[in-house]
């Protein structure tokens, strides 16, 4: 006997900076299909004057129709909802913020609408601490809904929780009865990027090669106290001097950028969950075991969840 597939409802995207995710959820917010273009904003504004929106707008929504025209052929009435940078300044329309401490609530009206040749695409508003004087705040873009996804995922916990959602910049979530307390933000995965293909150690390495042992190494190296940019150069010196193979310097930096980010934004207890690729989920769970921390993982589709638990409080699908 074969067993019915689900019909689609929802038309679900995760837009971010250099990539995108596309999913296709039926009523019960199941994965019913699939995609991850290399398309985030960067390459889909490549060359456009950015303060020309008509181009943007363009740009956005031929490349949305390269992810998703045949959803949009074959299911032309479904509901779209994206988050991440598509709804930045630089995305196709400004999604705005909401301010913590707040629950990350949606309910009608507080999504962005945009028009388009096929229908309409609403955008998640991110999250934002407010600068104080001399006190910088903080953005979040397209997390706000793993967030979302990840307390769903977790039973909508009581009390204290720290969320860890590692990516190009990580972000460290203080939640509390579900309401988002604050949130720090670290570029440890761009720095990543860039000492690993522009700079000195780029020059001293050849091509990767999955180390665990450089990677604990590293961490040890970035819990040391002679501070980050110490560390970081001491892997020139180490394959110099031929005790770090030149194929583990990118695990052995790893190491250095996560211990050091975790020794900064930790709690100082509670519970902890990670949210994320699985590589870096078994990266900073090691780098948190460390501190006697024994964090829930998550799967990194629980941002598709979000999608589909705001869409339905927003009122964009019925709710049975």
């Amino acid at each position: 006997m074969t067993e019915a597939r689900s019909t689609p409802s929802l038309i679900a995207l995760d837009w971010g900076t250099t990539a995108q995710r596309a999913w296709l959820l039926d009523d019960a917010g199941q994965i019913v299909d699939s995609r991850r273009p290399d398309q985030g904003l960067l390459s889909t504004t490549a060359g456009i004057d950015p303060h020309d929106d008509a181009a943007r707008a363009r740009a956005y929504e031929s490349a949305f129709r390269a992810t998703c025209g045949d959803w949009l052929d074959a299911h032309p009435d479904l509901p779209v909802i994206a988050c991440g940078m598509v709804g930045s300044a630089q995305g196709w329309a400004d999604a705005g913020y909401l301010t913590v401490p707040t629950k990350p609530a949606y309910g009608p009206g507080s999504l962005t609408p945009v028009a388009h040749r096929d229908g309409v695409v609403h955008l998640v508003p991110g999250l934002r601490v407010p600068s104080r004087d001399a006190a910088a705040g903080n953005v979040i873009r397209g997390e706000e809904t793993q967030i979302v996804g990840a307390l769903e995922a977790l039973g909508d916990p009581v009390g204290q929780l720290t969320l860890v959602l590692p990516g190009t910049h990580s972000k460290w979530v203080h939640v509390d009865d579900g309401t988002v307390l604050s949130f720090a933000t670290a570029m440890s995965g761009e720095l990543f990027g860039l000492l690993t293909t522009d700079s000195i150690l780029a020059r001293t390495a050849t091509e990767p090669v999955r180390d665990d042992e450089a990677f604990t190494r590293g961490l040890s190296a970035g819990g040391s106290g002679r501070g980050l940019l110490t560390e970081l150069f001491g892997a020139r010196p180490l394959v110099l001097d031929g005790l770090l193979d030149p194929a583990s310097l990118a695990d052995y930096v790893s190491g250095v950028l996560i211990a050091d980010e975790v020794a900064h934004l930790m709690p100082d207890s509670g519970p902890v969950a990670l949210c994320g690729s699985a590589d870096l989920c078994r990266r900073y769970s090691r780098a948190l075991a460390v501190h006697g921390f024994e964090p829930t993982v998550l799967v990194e589709d629980v941002t598709a969840r979000g999608l589909w638990h705001i869409a339905r409080s927003a009122g964009l699908q019925e709710t049975p």
